[in-house]
């Protein structure tokens, strides 16, 4: 390669966080930063059409990420691991870490302060992404990173819906964004089929159709997921991961133009004038740094961690990290009435299957079969109902009922909403550190010494009266379906738990409101693309990952162009 390898080393060595040593150098085609669903949808596009050009067949691609690999696939989705599809509510979210938490959660008054040291409102512990500088009541309390390969895709709901018209930013046409979908879709393999033979997907889809077949604003249909029934045993499915977009790429070794190193953080990329010519990685397991030299350069890092490495970069263009939206969610779960259970074991649709299953277990006071599939069910986004919902059956942190109810009754409902666009919600990343004298202006980092992200988001009025209406149309559509289970009661959830932050590195024609271009190519450098929901311009309700998969294939398109030019 052309590059001034001394020179850059000596800048690298400057910059590292101890320096000192020769730093290793690797040389690829292409380098990528995060291993989550829309990472990978960079490096499959990428491998597949340089394969298919003479010149650049032998494309080599690297990716780095900071969490680590367990499973014997890149990036697979933790719940098809069969103990989770018997029992959902063992499953709760993987490798998720705060981003932003306030002071406030780390006193604690009735530690004995004799033999203990204890924080006080001058001197406040920061460990574990702890951040003084955080005020709560700005903070996306609930908002968090996924560090693990495969990212946020190890753990996603896999809900897919297309967004409505309100909702789709206007960087392509219509037809070009009709064709990206058409590719996405098929890239995490998206089907509406999936729970169509499943006994309490129909029913509660039969019964909610019925009680507003008079509502033409109202249609409840197949929730759109990102999943495949197994052949080899359809009372399991495969939950789409980062190993299925990477597909023959997960297998570790696979290709040696595919390289992906686990336990590696990116901390900063080297640029001078408009380019990008090396970024600074360290090896977490061994606490070394070593440099890569590549040709084309992508952030994908998510939302929040992307804007922070270009931050560390000190790439800050004005708009970098400002434009911050997150959807509100309304959630609550209920027990079906027993008005649809007697439909249930009543209704000749089901009988077959409700007689098998009382043949086998005859002592079972319910009709439906151990092995039956959750309900997937959606009210899609309208104009008159202008937010996203999930009429379903899934397992966090929240929402876990326990053995108190048969988990064949309970049906979750999770209703989310948009953000009105406000410059001014956003995440910065400070220098300044406490009030303490001795340590002003040194740098807050994370726990992975990254700087520490600080959010500054609030709700507007709009987006207050939106919210309550939102929250009233779920419990209209709940009180259809059953009651309210104890704990899990309708309510409004922390914000940042949807965890579909977006806008941080929005895509536009307009430098001043804008950090990349369509192409997802960071404006006035020319070989740095970024990708994820950080990219998306617009205040949308429904799960967002679908459309960062369409921008990520139209960049990594115009990367393949890229590299076809040098």
């Amino acid at each position: 390669m052309s590059f001034d390898i001394h020179n850059l080393q000596q800048r690298y060595l400057h910059l590292a966080p101890k320096a000192g040593e020769k730093a290793r150098v690797i040389e690829t085609d292409v380098f990528i930063a995060g291993s989550g669903p829309i990472g990978c949808a960079f490096a499959r596009n990428i491998f597949d059409k340089t394969a298919s050009i003479d010149k650049l067949k032998d494309t080599k691609i690297f990716m780095s990420e900071v969490g680590s690999h367990s499973s014997p696939r890149y990036g697979w989705h933790h719940k098809n691991e069969v103990g989770y599809q018997k029992d959902i509510d063992r499953f709760v979210n993987g490798a998720l870490s705060p981003l932003s938490v306030p002071p406030v959660d780390t006193y604690q008054p009735l530690l004995d302060p004799t033999p203990s040291w204890t924080p006080n409102s001058a001197n406040q512990l920061i460990i574990n992404g702890n951040n003084p500088q955080q005020d709560p009541f700005l903070n996306l309390g609930a908002a968090a990173a996924t560090r693990t390969v495969g990212g946020m895709s190890t753990h996603w709901t896999c809900a897919t819906p297309h967004p409505h018209e309100e909702e789709l930013p206007d960087t392509f046409t219509s037809s070009e964004w009709d064709a990206l979908y058409k590719r996405a879709k098929g890239l995490v393999k998206t089907t509406t089929t999936a729970y169509d033979h499943s006994i309490r997907h129909d029913i509660v889809k039969r019964t909610l159709s019925n009680a507003y077949k008079n509502d033409q604003h109202r249609e409840f249909l197949s929730l759109p997921l990102a999943v495949e029934r197994r052949k080899d045993n359809p009372e399991y499915v495969t939950w789409t991961g980062a190993d299925t977009i990477l597909g023959d790429l997960a297998v570790p070794g696979n290709s040696p133009r595919f390289t992906l190193k686990a336990e590696t953080r990116t901390t900063a990329f080297f640029h001078s004038g408009n380019k990008i010519h090396g970024v600074i990685l360290r090896d977490i397991a061994t606490d070394q740094d070593f440099v890569v030299f590549a040709k084309v350069y992508v952030a994908a890092c998510g939302a929040i961690l992307t804007p922070q490495l270009l931050w560390n970069s000190g790439i800050r263009p004005e708009p970098l990290g400002r434009y911050l939206t997150e959807q509100s969610m309304a959630f609550c779960q209920i027990a079906l009435k027993r008005s649809i259970i007697d439909e249930i074991e009543h209704d000749p649709k089901y009988a077959e299957r409700v007689k098998h299953h009382h043949q086998v277990a005859p002592k079972d006071p319910l009709p439906i079969p151990f092995n039956d599939p959750e309900p997937q069910v959606t009210q899609p986004y309208n104009k008159y109902h202008p937010w996203h919902t999930q009429i379903h059956r899934d397992a966090f942190s929240y929402g876990d009922v326990g053995p108190a109810v048969d988990s064949r009754l309970v049906v979750d409902l999770r209703w989310f909403g948009y953000t009105k666009i406000n410059r001014d919600n956003r995440v910065e990343f400070s220098k300044d550190i406490t009030p303490d004298s001795d340590n002003t202006g040194a740098e807050l980092l994370d726990s992975y010494g990254m700087p520490q992200p600080t959010f500054y988001f609030k709700y507007g009025p709009e987006d207050q009266e939106r919210n309550q209406r939102m929250m009233a149309d779920m419990c209209e559509v709940a009180n259809h379906l059953g009651g309210y289970i104890p704990g899990s009661n309708p309510q409004v959830m922390t914000p940042g738990l949807a965890l579909h932050i977006m806008g941080t590195i929005r895509a536009g024609t307009d430098k001043k409101t804008s950090v990349v271009d369509k192409n997802s190519k960071v404006h006035d450098i020319q070989n740095l693309w970024l990708g994820g929901n950080g990219v998306i311009p617009t205040a949308m309700a429904c799960n967002p990952t679908l459309t960062s998969i369409c921008y990520a294939l139209q960049a990594s398109d115009s990367i393949v162009d890229y590299l076809g030019k040098q």
